[in-house]
């Protein structure tokens, strides 16, 4: 039985409760039918209902335990509560889960980027120290200017000393000197950072006056990446000067042997110095020209500045050695020019020549040689110093040898090679200077000048 419904044939009581509270009013009622009511009664089958008049209440004492529609509604709120609770933790529960899946998924990406960026940077460094290393290994291959190395040279010299030779190769130098202060030199080589490894290896005194080599390399400095900068700065530093290394190399092989040899003999006569021979070499790499230059010592000087005085020049020396002459116009140099240009083979192919054709005669012209005096047949002799000679068949006929002018001396590799010029023919000879005969070109010092033998033939190298 619902509590809203009244019994019917129920037994009824009108009764006056004083209490305030439907609870109190259900033991109140309990109460008083225990002295109206001859049946026990339980209070789940007391129903009371008010009336009309304040504090009067009709008591039903129904057969049925009755219903109360309050605990339903308690019953049923504390179930929705449950459910609702229960659904606020699941979406709760589900919510963190989301969450700690979505966290674990940041954690994830968080550390697949750092593990990106750590093996980016491990990248960076290793394109680093590979880019250095290239830079490195190019500017150690490159050629110092020389005029600024005689620059560091006249900087260690003392007063009143004379430079007799000079040679320089690569970063080597030696250099011979005649001074009254030979360890003061020393002592300027040794405390200028310009120089390093330098030793004094021979001095001879004569009058006072010393006559010394000193021998030793040039430091060498080159521009490095900033050392607090970023990674990608050192990075963008070598690369920039690796690009401009290489465009360099580039721009060297687009010249032709003519045009750079051109160039140089230009400068060369510009500055009032005259090249005596010029010789064509051909390394691994590319193709080096060697200049012997007779000259005034400013006048070589004046060219060796200007042929190297732009900052992105295109001609680098490999090496240079200057003898000094008792005329001051005629001071000897030898120059070897690396030009960085490639000699390759041409192997093209060509179906048929297709060029103008020229007759016998006219070709003829071109091994024609004005006829020189005659000359009695000449006999080969041996002289006292086993040299081949040659005499006319007359019993008073002199001897006869041709003759060489002496143009000087340049040292190469350590050795001495003595400059020749065939007037008749116009060739210049670069003969080794020995002390023995040997079975090739070469040349001995005898009183008054020198004897060579080129090609099994001999000649008088007479200075003039």
């Amino acid at each position: 039985m619902s509590v809203k419904e009244k019994p019917e044939n129920c037994p009824k009581f009108t009764l006056v409760l004083k209490a305030g509270t439907s609870k109190k009013r259900l033991l109140e009622a309990k109460q008083d039918l225990e002295s109206l009511y001859p049946f026990p009664t339980d209070k789940k089958n007391i129903l009371i209902f008010k009336t009309n008049k304040k504090g009067t209440y009709d008591v039903y004492i129904a057969k049925e335990e009755i219903k109360n529609e309050r605990d339903i509604r308690k019953i049923c709120l504390i179930i929705l509560s449950c459910v609702l609770l229960i659904t606020v933790l699941i979406f709760q529960i589900h919510h963190a889960a989301l969450k700690a899946s979505e966290s674990l998924k940041m954690q994830k990406e968080f550390e697949k980027q750092k593990e990106e960026e750590t093996k980016l940077l491990t990248e960076k460094k290793k394109n680093l120290v590979a880019l250095k290393k290239e830079y490195d290994e190019k500017k150690n291959q490159e050629y110092e200017k020389i005029y600024p190395y005689l620059e560091r040279i006249y900087s260690v010299m003392k007063e009143n000393t004379t430079i007799e030779s000079i040679s320089i190769q690569n970063d080597n130098f030696t250099i011979e000197v005649t001074t009254k202060d030979a360890l003061g030199i020393l002592s300027k080589f040794e405390i200028s950072p310009a120089f390093t490894s330098v030793k004094m290896n021979r001095t001879n005194v004569k009058n006072k006056i010393e006559t010394v080599t000193y021998s030793g390399k040039f430091s060498r400095f080159k521009k490095e990446a900033v050392e607090d900068s970023s990674i990608d700065d050192k990075i963008m530093f070598y690369k920039t000067e690796l690009t401009r290394i290489y465009d360099r190399s580039k721009a060297m092989q687009n010249v032709t042997l003519s045009e750079y040899i051109n160039k140089i003999r230009k400068l060369m006569h510009k500055n009032s110095c005259s090249e005596q021979y010029i010789q064509l070499k051909e390394n691994k790499k590319d193709a080096e020209v060697e200049f012997f230059v007779l000259s005034a010592s400013k006048n070589i000087l004046n060219f060796i500045k200007e042929i190297q005085n732009e900052d992105e020049n295109l001609i680098d020396i490999k090496s240079f050695a200057l003898r000094n002459s008792e005329n001051p116009e005629r001071l000897q140099t030898t120059i070897c020019f690396e030009t960085g240009i490639q000699l390759m083979e041409n192997d093209q192919m060509i179906s048929e020549y297709t060029g103008k054709k020229t007759e016998p005669s006219k070709i003829n012209t071109l091994f024609y040689k004005t006829p020189s005096v005659n000359k009695t047949p000449l006999k080969t002799i041996e002289t006292k110093n086993n040299i081949s000679i040659s005499k006319t068949d007359g019993p008073s006929a002199p001897v006869q040898i041709k003759k060489l002018s002496y143009i000087g001396i340049t040292k190469t590799d350590g050795r001495d090679f003595v400059i020749a010029k065939d007037e008749e023919m116009e060739n210049i000879y670069k003969l080794e200077l020995t002390q023995t005969e040997m079975n090739k070109d070469f040349c001995i010092q005898r009183e008054g000048g020198y004897r060579a033998k080129i090609r099994g033939e001999y000649y008088e190298v007479i200075k003039k």
